[in-house]
């Protein structure tokens, strides 16, 4: 039975429990893993509140106790009174996702006559009016390291057995193709062969965040690395369209299937350990970088953000700043290049 006929039975019906509202929510909901993770934690946390503080079981009570009450006062426990140190600014991060999801959910059982007497709009003005003016700060990249991870995987020795040199050559398409397209994980990972365009130098990426298609561009660089890994792999010149672009266990001969986002967050790690960088780099650091590297080379703001699908301009002013690299070359083109102090003799 579809689920709209199953939310449809259970609306005329009895209504349906909390727990049960929340599993049609993640059932219909198209989201990505990622999101999905995040939303998941948001609204456990949330049938957690109300088990502690008000005394509702989730998997029995009817989903229409639920009110704006309970969710302003699980917003009140959760957004800081001021946001000024970073632990402020990570516990107010962590309130915005939490609160996002559970007003998602709050529409969503609203929408489908599950909780048709919850007013959305009074609890969006309510939650409105308790956050404290906050503008995240831009992300912490440090091009610095990102740049010392692709100079490390390109310069790599050729390895003498196959799956070892299979194994550098995809190391070294997908740490380029990241930092040059700023994919997310989930996208990079779900790419196929057909996706990537290597005569224009682009790549589609179909249902991405909120359920947007967009095209990215690579380099030349990052062309000749995918055409090196899938010809050590032995892709044919026709009938690969359909495999992965990256596999998750290399073996010449057989693509496999595609890599995993946990798979490809190790490979990270363990190139940083390698290199004892000591920043917290995660495969959307590369976005990240991709984005702050653009704004340095004056692209214009609305490019980036189409660049990179952001739903908003907002998400993509948080990179429009001049960076602190910009900063210190005019502070000393005025006051003259700084010099570290010479220790005391």
């Amino acid at each position: 039975m579809a689920l709209n006929q199953q939310i449809d039975q259970a609306a005329a019906a009895e209504p349906v429990s909390i727990a049960a509202a929340v599993e049609m929510f993640f059932g219909d909901m198209r989201l990505a893993p990622r999101s999905k993770k995040t939303y998941r934690q948001g609204v456990n946390k949330f049938l957690r509140h109300l088990e502690q503080h008000e005394g509702i079981d989730a998997m029995s009570a009817p989903v229409t106790e639920i009110t704006t009450d309970h969710v302003t006062s699980f917003a009140a426990l959760l957004v800081p009174p001021d946001v000024r140190t970073p632990e402020e600014v990570s516990q107010m991060r962590t309130a915005q996702n939490n609160l996002a999801a559970v007003r998602k959910f709050c529409a969503y059982i609203a929408a489908y006559d599950l909780h048709p007497e919850l007013r959305t709009d009074k609890l969006r003005v309510r939650i409105a009016a308790m956050m404290p003016r906050f503008t995240p700060p831009p992300p912490d990249v440090k091009l610095p390291d990102l740049e010392r991870i692709v100079e490390h995987v390109c310069t790599r020795p050729r390895e003498e057995k196959p799956h070892l040199e299979l194994r550098r050559l995809k190391v070294r398409s997908m740490i380029l193709f990241m930092f040059r397209t700023g994919v997310r994980v989930s996208e990079l990972c779900a790419l196929r062969r057909r996706d990537i365009d290597l005569q224009g130098g682009t790549a589609s990426i179909y249902r991405a965040k909120g359920g947007k298609s967009r095209t990215v561009h690579f380099n030349a660089e990052t062309a000749d690395a995918l055409v090196q890994y899938w010809a050590a792999r032995g892709d044919q010149p026709r009938g690969s369209g359909a495999f992965p672009a990256w596999s998750g266990r290399d073996k010449p001969g057989v693509p496999g299937t595609g890599i995993s986002p946990r798979t490809v967050e190790h490979i990270v790690a363990e190139l940083c350990k390698s290199l004892g960088i000591e920043s917290e780099v995660t495969p959307h650091s590369f976005r990240h970088g991709l984005a702050t590297e653009l704004v340095r080379r004056r692209v214009r703001e609305s490019t980036v953000q189409t660049i990179l699908g952001h739903a908003s301009p907002t998400t993509t002013r948080i990179y429009v700043h001049k960076s602190g690299l910009e900063v210190a070359e005019e502070y000393q083109d005025a006051f003259g290049a700084y010099r570290p102090p010479r220790p005391e003799q």
